[in-house]
């Protein structure tokens, strides 16, 4: 009878892991729920089977998803904005319980991983292949000229249409991810299946106009090329693909995802309020101009921060006084997270961050784990440029696989540490 207890409770965790996952890049909303199963099923765990010590309490707090929800509670106690510091710590609360999950004992880092990659697989192939036949549906009952495929109206928010909500860096980071699943792990999937997966997961990146993926998106395939051919098939392989680059040269220059990703992001690094960027009809303010105000502001209270729950407040102060006329009406955060973290909780904050990525990364490569080096890169670059955990879409995103690399990461310390005990 107790072991059909565990065996339900093991066979829940592993549905609300598949529900989180499956549904990231389809609907938020559903991923919520399965986060919350899988914070419950933990409870549960812990009270039929008990807590599993599992490394060291200083490297949890400081390597796992709880990392980024520490700094909330230091926040909300000096926050002049109780209520929306205590809105931000209920906001943020999956990334200080999901990583519970590593002190249970009746599941492994393994089997958390087949499952999760399976769940976001198949999430992100299902959203890809919509989101591409919608919108070569839409291209196809058009006249325009093939490369108005890559012009804005099919592209960016627009090709994210049938999935209300979604934002391309977030969708980005998803389909980055599968990519890395089918290039790093041993995945029991056809050939052609997995052939099939790249082409949707590449495309809809293409279509998602977002610039950090894109170089993301380079970063991972270099990485999957160097890894597995020889410096020969990669040198004929590179030099096809700048052959192929220089011959449409002309014709993608035509394109809306070239004035973005080329004009648009020499426009951002530079210092613009009030001009016109990619969009003619309307004068938008730089992420430069914005990440200056954010750092000014960081110059004046740099060791505590404002507090939680302050971020917009005092930009849009300084937007506000500056004239910054567009990031006022957007009520833009520092689209930085980094920056974000050190306005809000000073630079232990901001610094708690660079060593979560700094030591994992470590790990990633002592372990030779390409994937958990890539859930990294896609996170430290999309932190760079967007406030990736101030939406559910990011925090589920870092509390689930976070977890689960760092699962991976226990498990590999223990194998080691028996290791040298027969030894």
């Amino acid at each position: 009878m107790i072991q059909n207890k565990f065996n339900i409770l093991k066979g829940l965790t592993m549905v609300c892991i598949l529900i989180a996952t499956f549904f990231l890049p389809l609907k938020t909303s559903l991923s919520n729920i399965g986060l919350i199963g899988l914070v419950v099923t933990t409870l549960l765990s812990f009270g039929l089977n008990g807590f599993r010590k599992n490394g060291k309490l200083g490297f949890f707090l400081l390597f796992s998803p709880m990392v980024f929800f520490l700094p909330l509670l230091w926040g909300w106690m000096y926050s002049p904005l109780k209520a929306d510091a205590f809105h931000e710590l209920s906001k943020y609360v999956f990334l200080g319980l999901t990583p519970l999950f590593l002190f249970r004992k009746d599941i492994e880092a393994g089997t958390f991983r087949k499952y999760a990659s399976y769940g976001l697989l198949a999430g992100s192939f299902l959203s890809g292949l919509i989101l591409l036949v919608v919108n070569f549906y839409n291209f196809s009952q058009t006249s325009y000229p093939p490369h108005w495929l890559l012009n804005h109206t099919f592209t960016s928010f627009n090709f994210l249409e049938p999935l209300s909500g979604m934002h391309p860096i977030y969708m980005g980071m998803y389909f980055a991810l599968a990519l890395s699943i089918l290039f790093f792990t041993p995945i029991k999937l056809p050939k052609i299946l997995k052939v099939f997966a790249f082409i949707i997961f590449s495309l809809s990146i293409v279509f998602l106009a977002s610039r950090i993926i894109y170089g993301v998106l380079v970063l991972l395939v270099l990485l999957y090329l160097i890894h597995n051919l020889s410096f020969k098939t990669f040198a004929v392989l590179l030099t096809g693909v700048l052959v192929l680059g220089v011959l449409g040269f002309s014709t993608l220059q035509k394109t809306y995802l070239y004035q973005k990703t080329v004009n648009g992001t020499l426009w951002e690094l530079q210092e613009n309020v009030g001009t016109y960027n990619t969009n003619q009809s309307m004068r938008v303010d730089s992420r430069w101009s914005r990440w200056q105000v954010a750092v000014d502001l960081i110059k004046e209270k740099p060791i505590l921060g404002y507090g939680g729950g302050t971020e917009n407040e005092v930009l849009l102060e300084e937007y506000q006084r500056r004239d910054m006329k567009s990031s006022v009406e957007n009520e833009y955060n520092a689209h930085n997270q980094f920056l974000g973290f050190w306005l809000r909780f000073g630079v232990v904050g901001s610094l708690l961050m660079l060593v979560y990525f700094f030591r994992n990364a470590i790990t990633a490569f002592r372990y030779q784990n390409l994937l958990f080096l890539s859930f990294l890169t896609i996170l430290f670059w999309s932190l760079m440029v967007e406030n990736v955990l101030d939406r559910n879409m990011g925090i589920n995103f870092v509390a689930l696989f976070g977890t689960l690399f760092y699962a991976e990461f226990l498990a590999k310390e223990s194998k080691d540490l028996a290791d040298e005990t027969t030894s």
